[in-house]
């Protein structure tokens, strides 16, 4: 009998089965399905074995079926009365030990199954446990490090605040020396500032009392001379009155005679004393000149390389400070040299490149020097001793002797270098009005010669003129633009005096200038003629640009109008070359 169905739908059963006398199959029940079944008809009896059994297998194996999946309990067959089964004690034997092993195996697969879970169980317990005891391990540890943290940052703190506690100490006790020190620097501020309050009160009393021993020295040689010229006058009238008297008699020559000779004397002994100075004043400027190309020129033409003199003597402080120790002496060397021309000219010229010098470098020691350059200015403006021959100091009276002394003399040189140079160096040096207005006339009449501009551009002279085209200096503003505009006409020059005024020096001059409101308008006039004509060159158009002179320009045409046709014409011009629109 095969049962081989039954069997693996047992075995695909996870239903656990309790133990119970439910859960087997006892004999009782055997017994009774056994009668159960005997009680039937044999309808089948003349069948085969084989064919019975498999009718009987196709009955029994639903309700065998439906008995295990219930708990094991079989369940009584039903059989219809149309079907009636002979079934064998075999038959029932072998049902039964199918049964039986089916059960088994039931109570097998019950006991894995309850192995199975207890084993779970127990793995659930442990893991309970492990979970407990890490949870309880890793609760330990993070109180431990959150402990250890706290007490770290709890030093960490104290000794943050014991170090802010040093620092605030620290800056207080800087503070208080600070506030200490600064104390004492405004108190130090304050007396500097009494000090240089004093030292500019010294200087210019120094300064004054310098040019008035300077004026009472040039008073006291030019009386002197006139005292010499009139002892000599003295004694070639008392020659003359001793030659007539000559035959008076013996006693009379000889007091006469001495007489002459102590008159002789005194005018011999200032004669010394004068020419003693001024030898050496000429050994000062000479040592000061020799020693300067000696160092400068001629030491450094044998040790280094001609194109690459040393930088210590071409330095300005280098340069002022030979400059200082040579003008002092010029004054006097001017003094007996003014008609000199082969002497008087390079003196000229050394003052001049000097003061360009002094104005490069704006220190301490150019106050000091202000009498100097006063002196200078003053001797070629006042030329009052010059070189007189012994014949004119007898002759001569004092007014005609003064008189020959100025002539012919700086100004009034008949070298025109020379006047050129003398009015530019007196521009320089003097602040009088009568004597600057007389040093813009020579410059103007000089420069109506193309030698002469070329003479200004050498000199580089455009910077002196245009100190005097600064509002401050209203009296001069007209001649100097005159001076300007003579010097950019039409000439071989024009070009490069045009370019020697492409400055930053000219350009705030002339913006300053437009800014201001002038009293004569041709002035203005004159100047719009300049700078269209410096407008005509491209680089000058960022100086037009920096120095807001275009929109000075526009502002003027705007506010203007048409009043004054030629002034419009030259602005309108001017913004023309720069490529500006003009507004309406």
């Amino acid at each position: 009998m095969d049962l081989t169905g039954s069997d693996s739908d047992s075995d695909g059963l996870q239903t656990p089965l309790g133990k119970s006398p439910k859960g087997s199959l006892s004999k009782k029940n055997i017994d009774l399905d056994t009668a159960v079944i005997y009680s039937g008809k044999a309808k089948y009896k003349d069948q085969k074995p084989a064919a019975r059994m498999k009718r009987v297998q196709q009955k029994v194996a639903p309700h065998t079926r439906k008995g295990t999946a219930k708990g094991g309990k079989l369940t009584q067959l039903a059989l219809d009365e149309s079907d009636e089964v002979e079934l064998t004690k075999e038959d029932i034997k072998s049902i039964y030990g199918e049964l039986q092993a089916i059960s088994d195996k039931l109570r097998e697969e019950n006991y894995i199954l309850h192995e199975r879970e207890a084993k779970l169980k127990e793995r659930e317990r442990m893991l309970a446990i492990s979970q407990e005891s890490l949870q309880t391990v890793a609760d330990h540890q993070v109180k431990v490090k959150m402990a250890a943290l706290e007490e770290r940052l709890r030093s960490e703190l104290s000794q943050m605040d014991q170090a802010l506690k040093e620092k605030t100490k620290e800056n207080k006790r800087l503070k208080e020396n600070f506030e200490t020190i600064k104390q004492a620097n405004d108190v130090m501020k304050k007396e500097i500032e009494v000090l240089q309050a004093q030292n500019v009160k010294l200087s210019k009393s120094s300064s004054s009392l310098q040019a008035r021993l300077a004026n009472l020295q040039r008073k006291q040689e030019y009386e002197q001379k006139l005292k010499d010229s009139e002892l000599l006058r003295q004694q070639a009238d008392l020659s003359n009155s001793g030659l007539q008297t000559q035959n008076d008699g013996a006693g009379a020559p000889t007091a006469a005679k001495q007489g002459g000779e102590k008159q002789e004397d005194k005018a011999q002994k200032p004669a010394k004393q004068s020419k003693h100075t001024s030898v050496q004043v000429y050994s000062s400027a000479l040592a000061t000149l020799l020693d300067w190309v000696c160092e400068a020129h001629l030491r450094q033409a044998l040790t280094d390389l001609p194109t690459h003199p040393c930088d210590t003597y071409c330095a300005p402080d280098f340069i002022q400070e030979r400059v200082f120790k040579v003008l002092p002496c010029l004054v006097d060397i001017l003094r007996d040299n003014a008609s000199n021309i082969k002497c008087c000219l390079p003196c000229l010229q050394f003052i001049y490149w000097s003061l360009l010098h002094i104005d490069q470098i704006q220190t301490q020691q150019n106050v000091s020097m202000s009498t100097t350059m006063r002196r200078l200015g003053e001797e070629i403006y006042y030329p009052k001793s010059a070189r007189v021959t012994e014949v004119e100091k007898i002759i001569g009276t004092p007014t005609v002797l003064n008189e020959k002394l100025k002539d012919a003399l700086f100004l009034r040189s008949a070298n025109s270098h020379i006047r050129l140079l003398s009015a530019l160096i007196v521009l320089k040096t003097l602040s009088r009005p009568d004597v600057l207005a007389q040093a813009f006339d020579v410059l103007k009449t000089e420069l109506k010669e193309d030698q002469a501009k070329e003479l200004f551009l050498y000199y580089q002279a455009s910077n002196v003129i245009t100190f005097y085209l600064k509002p401050v200096n209203k009296t001069f503003i007209s001649v100097a633009v005159d001076v300007m505009l003579q010097m950019s006409s039409d000439s071989p020059f024009q070009r490069t005096f045009l370019e020697s005024c492409g400055n930053e020096h000219f350009f705030r001059a002339a913006a300053l200038l437009i800014r201001t409101p002038l009293p004569d308008i041709r002035v203005m006039e004159r100047l719009s003629i300049v700078l269209q004509k410096l407008s005509k060159i491209r680089t000058n158009k960022r100086f037009f640009e920096i120095y807001t002179i275009v929109a000075i320009i526009q502002e003027m045409l705007v506010a203007g109008g048409n009043e004054n046709a030629f002034l419009t014409l030259n602005l309108k011009s001017i913004l023309f070359n720069l490529n500006v629109a003009v507004k309406s």
